[in-house]
């Protein structure tokens, strides 16, 4: 063998590009694990904030009964409910879908409001495990 140096070169650029491509392919499934997990999220705290808002909305409803309104009245307040609740919804599922850019967006598993439920509820244990696992 002439050029024993040339055999070491080519082993270290060949080692140096598997290393550095098992670097990108770890990089990019955890990148995509933390998306996910900003996902399950995101959605948990949608899912809270709406919950939290129709409590408002029965508490609402309720004192309107109360101070003696119109069913009229009653019935305008549910109907502008729900049109804003279907708004936010809507606006809050795009919003999470644009945020992904052309190159994270097949990360996404949800394109509206039912299959983004279907999403968080496949994934009820991250959730769980979110909530209850303790600070290290």
């Amino acid at each position: 063998m002439e050029h024993p140096w040339l055999f070491y070169v080519l082993f270290f650029i060949f080692g140096h590009a598997t290393c550095r491509l098992f670097y990108f392919l770890n990089a990019s499934r955890r990148s995509i694990r933390i998306l996910q997990l900003t996902q399950v999220v995101s959605l948990f705290i949608i899912t809270k904030a709406l919950e939290s808002f129709h409590y408002a909305r029965d508490y609402r409803i309720r004192v309107m009964k109360e101070e003696g309104e119109s069913d009229h009245n009653i019935n305008a307040l549910a109907i502008r409910f729900g049109e804003e609740t279907e708004f936010y919804k809507r606006r809050a599922i795009l919003q999470i879908i644009d945020a992904h850019g052309g190159f994270f967006s097949e990360a996404v598993d949800f394109i509206d409001w039912k299959s983004a439920m279907v999403f968080l509820e496949n994934n009820r244990d991250t959730v769980m495990e979110f909530l209850t696992k303790d600070e290290q």
